[in-house]
């Protein structure tokens, strides 16, 4: 998009790629229409007579445009009410009377062939009443004289975005002129840059892109036209009214109009296809969170509205009927409740499908037990599974089996987000035609999802458990006490089992605390203080009771009530339980005072889905890890062993996308794990299709690789300030604020990259900001906040507006909270590596410690054994020092500790180059201060590295000439030889010579090895 491009221009251009779609252009003043009418009445009245030939006859048409313009203009209730009543209209539901006095079914829009249609496209429409501010819309694409589209566009170059067009129909246009909008199918708002389009009315967050799953991923303004190109073709716009807007209107709660995402639109097409051809059956893949409970929705209306089906009976079936439950509003406001069955027994849906039933019969595979077969034979009736992994299964002693015994001239269609194949289930073959790629009839990607912002990704923040058991004094006491009860072997064998089981050790009060207090410092940390919410996953249901009573006392306690006084929203907030129990006579009593009503769930759920409410933390087992929908639980804890696609789905609730009601946007949902699943979940993630085992398209990322992006980004501000005069970034005080405003003031260019890469840093803080690894960066991220804040207030009103809308509430009070749990174990240094990015880091490691193979260096040399030459260190030390004394003893065993360690891959690889660092560095050191140690190398001290490196290596790792070690001391003999003005000065030449290496390797300038690199060049130079 060009630069300086106008609102103007971008209008134009959407007319322009409008065209050949067959809209044709009219200026909105040129229109036949008065300002304050919200037809075109002569439009109107012409495809009434040209689409009911016969029929208007018998008609007064001008009456008819007059009751059509009344019903349009009624807006009585509420705007999703009006609407729904409007394109009832439009699809020909009502029945005109005419002059003769019989009902007749006119055709208002011919959706079998859009072209036959008056499809029209103005600009600048105006619309205006008496005593009201008068409104004009940018775009507005007519049908037939109806307002079907609505566009708000903003400038790309401008400081608004389309957030904020779409803002300006919901909150000006819409609130002020609904009556404009109840024939309007859907809004679309763009800012040359992104387009996104949505109901009227509803939250921004609701607003979707809309693509097509074979395009090639676009962006700017590639992506704005080919969604123009897409969308607002007339005959997906004619399908979106006849087919996919779909309303809840049935009472109960909030009226609700629904509009597909474009992959729900796509497989809705494909299984209403497959069935009109024959086709029995179809898996539909779609990454978990992206909807596929609406999507059956709107794939049962397509089926249930074409007489081609011959009245099919859609059976939406679930493992927990809840699934559906919400959505059944749906079909009674469609259809009436006499289209919609709910069987509440087994019995009763046999008795629906023996009585050929049709319409809807949401319902669990559970109540096909004992279901006998052929219950219904007819071949016209669908059934569309959620979740089609768990509870499928070809068995046919399975309740899956017994389904499809019951129905066996039905057809199946499976949605998953993790579809299974191994030796007990495979969902391909079960679901899958051999026809279709993968045999997955739509595929819907992780990849995709995320572009598509429908979901966000995932951080795996692994807080392992640490504990210590003395095995000997246990096993001594447990002998000691069976001896005293005269046990028998049997009996001590039978309470061994029992009572060493790993129920005992989550069950241990102390391992409780620790991890509810890990829990309750984590959550007030971080997510709480963006509005979001917490779901707690516990080892067993006496555990979940646990872990809520204990984070209720820890939320109850001083430290917590001090932080939740700090934030001001809460003076307190609460953990409730949400477990399965039952009816059934063998219940746990303990158990029963936790049972809840259906009424009563619905409750919970309803509050932990309430912003304000203090309810907090949802703590579970199984209940409501798989099924619900929660955007705003920001936050995952995760202490419970799991498997497979049950692991996937549970990492996978923290996916959905939410703004808060303060305009905090969700970037991205955090599984903290309390069981150390890395293993598990790169096995949970794999692509079951895909040959090479690919992993989840980088939808679940590890805490360590934000710190490393953290730590990157710090490095660049660092890098930005470094000649700025006497800066310390661990003094946050008047006289480095000054300074470093003083350098951005007098750089432009340097001040936009600083506000860039604070912003960007900002952004992280809040995901990370309880790792340890960070807590070194806090006083000068709390200077840059400063700066930054200086900065602002500099800034015009607009800019200030702007940086501070996309800082949302990260307020700089965060800086301090970095609270940790003593018994709770901080993430590895280590990436868990999930992404492509991470894999690629990966292989060029491997190419780096790749032994040579094939070539001669010339020499005649035989390198010793890694054991050999740490062994002559080692004599080395034992010349000067005594072999009792601590400084001899620490060396010597970390040198031993170093010639023992086998490298067999990449990890093992970079771990000995990092400790091969922490020794060359301790040997130096050792040579500094003679008082304390001897000389045990040459007198330059250069090199040290390399021998280690070079010739102490056990066998696969081999670093030839010019490889990384090797120019590492190289940066020491240069920094040395060098002159420089003082130590600081030096110590950062020596931080960018040493960046500039590990760049050229492909390896990141920030963790480890790198901070070993910096320290044991600073042993060689810096002033102690």
């Amino acid at each position: 998009m060009a630069k300086g491009i106008r609102e103007r221009e971008l209008k134009d251009l959407m007319i322009q790629w409008s065209l050949p779609l067959g809209w044709s252009f009219t200026e909105g003043r040129a229109l036949s229409r008065k300002t304050t009418q919200t037809i075109v009445p002569s439009d109107l009245r012409d495809a009434l007579v040209r689409l009911n030939p016969g029929v208007i006859d018998g008609f007064d048409v001008d009456a008819v445009v007059e009751n059509i313009a009344a019903i349009v203009n009624d807006v009585d209730g509420s705007l999703v009410r009006a609407n729904e009543r409007v394109l009832n209209l439009l699809r020909g539901r009502k029945e005109f009377r005419g002059d003769d006095g019989v009902w007749h079914a006119l055709k208002i829009i011919d959706f079998e062939h859009p072209a036959a249609n008056s499809l029209v496209v103005s600009d600048e429409v105006t619309i205006t009443v008496p005593g009201k501010t008068s409104r004009r819309f940018d775009l507005v694409y007519w049908v037939n004289g109806l307002s079907l589209v609505v566009v708000e566009v903003k400038s790309p170059t401008s400081k608004s975005g389309w957030t904020d067009a779409a803002r300006q129909i919901n909150d000006v246009y819409a609130a002020e002129y609904p009556w404009f909008f109840t024939p309007n199918v859907f809004a679309v708002a763009s800012d040359g840059l992104k387009l996104r389009f949505g109901a009227a009315g509803a939250p921004v967050n609701l607003w979707q892109p809309f693509r097509s799953t074979d395009d090639e991923k676009l962006s700017g303004q590639g992506d704005v036209r080919r969604s123009v190109e897409l969308l607002l073709n007339p005959v997906t716009v004619l399908d979106m009214l006849d087919n996919f807007a779909l309303f809840d209107t049935s009472g109960g709660g909030a009226d609700k109009k629904y509009l597909p995402r474009y992959p729900q639109m796509e497989a809705a097409h494909l299984i209403h296809e497959r069935v009109l051809k024959g086709g029995t059956k179809g898996l539909i893949w779609h990454h978990q969170g992206s909807g596929k409970t609406l999507l059956m929705v709107f794939a049962a209306a397509l089926l249930l509205t074409d007489t081609r089906t011959d009245s099919p009976t859609i059976i939406l079936l679930s493992d927990r009927a809840q699934l559906v439950r919400q959505t059944s509003g749906v079909f009674t406001s469609a259809m009436g409740d006499a289209c919609f069955h709910q069987p509440g027994t087994s019995r009763e849906l046999r008795s629906l499908l023996t009585g050929d039933v049709r319409g809807v019969i949401s319902t669990t595979v559970h109540k096909f037990a004992d279901a006998g077969e052929n219950l219904s034979a007819r071949g016209n009736i669908i059934v569309l599974v959620d979740e089609a992994h768990r509870t499928q299964s070809s068995q046919s002693n399975s309740l899956a089996g017994q389904m499809r015994a019951a129905l066996p001239n039905a057809k199946f269609f499976g949605m998953t987000g993790t579809p299974v194949r191994n030796l007990a289930t495979d969902t391909f073959t079960l679901f899958g035609e051999e026809r279709d790629p993968d045999r997955v009839l739509h595929r819907y990607s992780v990849s995709r999802s995320l572009l598509d912002e429908a979901t966000v990704p995932v951080m795996l923040d692994s807080h392992p458990v640490d504990f210590e058991l003395a095995d000997q004094a246990l096993q001594a006491e447990f002998d000691q006490f069976a001896d005293d009860y005269d046990l028998d072997d049997p009996d001590r064998e039978a309470l061994s089992r029992k009572f060493g089981r790993l129920t005992s050790v989550f069950a241990n009060p102390d391992r409780i605390h620790a991890v509810c207090q890990d829990i309750v410092d984590h959550y007030l940390a971080g997510a709480y203080r963006n509005g979001l919410k917490a779901q707690v996953v516990a080892f067993n249901r006496e555990l979940a009771v646990a872990y809520t009573d204990r984070i209720n006392k820890l939320l109850a306690g001083h430290e917590a009530s001090r932080v939740l006084a700090g934030i001001g929203k809460h003076e307190r907030i609460t953990a409730e339980v949400n477990i399965s129990v039952s009816d059934a006579k063998d219940e746990d009593p303990a158990m029963r005072a936790y049972q809840l009503s259906e009424t009563e769930e619905e409750e919970q759920k309803r509050r932990f889905l309430t912003p304000d409410d203090p309810l907090c933390f949802l703590v579970v087992t199984a209940k409501l890890m798989t099924g619900f929908d929660a955007p705003n639980e920001g936050t995952l804890y995760l202490d419970r062993p799991l498997k497979a696609h049950t692991l996937f789905q549970t990492i996978t609730r923290p996916n959905r996308t939410w703004v808060s009601p303060t305009g905090f946007v969700k970037t991205i949902g955090v599984v903290v794990d309390y069981i150390g699943l890395a293993g598990e979940v790169q096995r949970a993630v794999v692509d079951p299709t895909s040959e090479g085992g690919s992993r989840g398209g980088g939808f679940v990322t590890d805490l360590s690789e934000l710190v490393a992006e953290f730590r990157t980004a710090f490095a660049r501000v660092e890098d930005l300030l470094v000649d700025v005069d006497g800066l310390d970034l661990t003094a946050h005080g008047y006289a480095s604020l000054r300074a470093i405003n003083t350098f951005l003031d007098a750089d432009p260019d340097a001040a936009e990259a600083f506000t860039k890469d604070y912003r960007f840093l900002a952004r992280l803080y809040p995901l990370i900001n309880t790792d340890k690894r960070v807590a070194k960066y806090q006083d000068g991220f709390g200077l840059f906040g400063s700066v930054y804040r200086t900065l602002l207030k500099g800034s015009s009103d607009e800019e200030r507006k702007e940086r501070l809308g996309e800082l949302g509430p990260l307020v700089l009070e965060i800086i301090n909270a970095h609270v940790h749990s003593f018994s709770v174990v901080a993430s590895p240094d280590e990436a868990l590596v999930l992404d492509a990015q991470g894999i690629a880091a990966l292989k060029d490691l491997l190419a780096l410690v790749r032994p040579k193979t094939g070539k001669d260096d010339g020499g005649d040399r035989t390198p010793p054994s890694a054991a050999a030459i740490l062994d002559q260190i080692k004599g080395a030390l034992e010349k000067g020092v005594e072999p009792g004394s601590a400084k001899y003893t620490a060396l010597a065993e970390r040198i031993k500790q170093l010639r023992d360690r086998i490298v067999r891959n990449a990890q093992d690889a970079l771990e000995f180059l990092a400790e091969a660092l922490r020794v060359a560095r301790a040997i130096v050191d050792a040579e500094k201060h003679p008082d304390e140690a001897v000389v045990v190398l040459d007198d330059d001290h250069v090199g040290v590295l390399s021998r280690l490196i070079k010739d102490r290596a056990q066998g696969g790792l081999t670093v030839t000439e010019g490889s990384l070690a090797e120019e590492i001391d190289l940066v020491v003999t240069r920094t040395l030889a060098r002159s420089w003005d003082n130590a600081d000065a030096r110590n950062r030449g020596a931080r960018r010579a040493t960046a500039e290496v590990f760049r050229r390797y492909a390896l990141k300038p920030v963790g480890e090895p790198y901070d070993s690199t910096v320290a044991y060049i600073e042993a060689h130079y810096l002033v102690d």
